[in-house]
């Protein structure tokens, strides 16, 4: 591949990281909103005392949900994506013929 077609998978990658971080962001934002209104309903409710007596624990915890994992790993393999195809391109580099081709005189 030349160095150019490289350099826009690359850009490419990026670009694909910073959906995947930008989901992951918003998934795990969703979540903690939720949390928040459930911890809100429950201690307005009659029966509040009744979680803390089943959980231990006066609040519930949001969590990191899968979809926010997935996003995470994705996002940092297509970052090494990217970055792997900068690199290949420059040590290519924009005159580079390709191996068992013949220099024109």
């Amino acid at each position: 591949m030349s160095p150019g077609v490289l350099k826009g998978i690359g850009i490419g990658c990026f670009v694909l990281c910073a959906i995947l971080l930008f989901v992951a962001w918003e998934r795990y934002q969703d979540n903690a909103s939720k949390v928040e209104a459930a911890n809100k309903m429950l201690h307005s409710s009659p029966f509040g005392g009744m979680m803390q007596g089943m959980t231990g624990s006066p609040q519930l915890e949001p969590s990191t949900p899968a979809a926010t994992k997935y996003a995470i790993i994705f996002a940092v393999l297509s970052g090494v994506g990217g970055v792997a195809c900068f690199v290949i391109g420059a040590k290519k580099g924009p005159g580079t013929a390709p191996p068992g081709a013949t220099p024109s005189a």
